[in-house]
């Protein structure tokens, strides 16, 4: 296992997708908590299908009607409910409540519509939109902008979406199926001796320590032997988290990997796991630890990469 390196807190930078005013509340409530909590940029994005060609340029036609602002482009109608979220998510932070949603704060850059919040601290809260195919706009937002962490929902009828999300992402993934956002939940940290495992020990540490929430560590081995490198990266997340006064439990249990995971997680944990070192094609085609995870249990998930 990698040394565990411990996160950079003052560039972490955080994105969170919503798609409606009616099924992204619990959603775009979280990515505002984690991103305050841990002082991050937040962005917000929607993606919605390209206009047709009879409108030509979405862009343009956003812009256009902005300025004359009789019609809102719908996406922009999400992202005017989003900041009002955001608003009652912080009602001592003057500043963000002083911001109005008006042509001033919206502009095009690389291909997309931003809308420019900045706060009293000179961080920013930035909401953006985009439009295409979800997967390839998300990841190139997030190249673009070198975010750490997406988050997303987790519905039934999108978890195909999920799915591929996880595969072609390039950042961080955080999924909140059925996320009660006032349940405090336990912190699974599912240990083994792949690569990301380091990363993942050094997040969930993070996590732990900003939002006080118990941590499990969790490793599975298939036979009744636990190798050294199993033993390893366990007794390392111990000592990791032990060295900043975070209290512990170790489990190790013999199984099947996933079903393990599902039947341990139960509906009162947050899974955090690395993400899987296989090709996009070869997940695709076998799958994954990470993405049979999700389809096996209803909790949030933090897939780490």
């Amino acid at each position: 296992m990698k040394q565990i390196a411990k996160i950079n807190t003052e560039t972490l930078k955080f994105l969170t997708a919503v798609s409606s005013s009616e099924y992204s509340g619990p959603t775009l409530k979280m990515g505002a908590l984690i991103a305050s909590v841990f002082d991050a940029h937040m962005g917000v994005v929607y993606v919605g299908e390209k206009a047709s060609e009879f409108h030509g340029s979405s862009v343009n036609l956003t812009r256009q009607n902005l300025d004359n602002w009789n019609i809102i482009h719908p996406g922009l109608e999400t992202l005017k409910w989003a900041l009002n979220q955001l608003k009652g998510y912080a009602p001592d932070n003057d500043s963000l409540a002083g911001l109005q949603f008006n042509p001033d704060h919206v502009y095009e850059e690389d291909g997309r519509i931003k809308v420019l919040l900045p706060d009293e601290k000179g961080s920013r809260i930035e909401l953006i939109l985009r439009e295409g195919e979800l997967v390839d706009q998300l990841r190139k937002e997030i190249q673009l902008e070198d975010y750490d962490l997406a988050i997303i929902g987790g519905s039934q009828n999108k978890r195909h979406l999920a799915h591929s999300i996880i595969q072609y992402l390039p950042s961080s993934v955080l999924v909140l199926q059925k996320f009660k956002p006032r349940k405090k939940y336990k912190l699974l940290l599912l240990v083994d001796d792949s690569e990301a495992t380091a990363k993942s020990i050094a997040w969930g540490a993070l996590i732990a320590e900003k939002l006080d929430w118990p941590v499990r560590t969790l490793t599975v081995s298939k036979t009744k032997r636990f190798g050294t490198g199993y033993q390893g990266a366990a007794d390392a997340a111990r000592a990791y988290f032990e060295s900043r006064n975070i209290e512990v439990e170790q489990f190790f249990i013999t199984g099947d990997p996933v079903n393990t995971f599902a039947e341990f997680a139960g509906d009162d944990h947050m899974i955090i796991m690395g993400a899987s070192t296989l090709n996009p094609i070869k997940q695709l085609l076998f799958g994954s630890k990470p993405i049979k995870t999700l389809a096996r249990t209803d909790v949030p998930i933090l897939i780490i990469r």
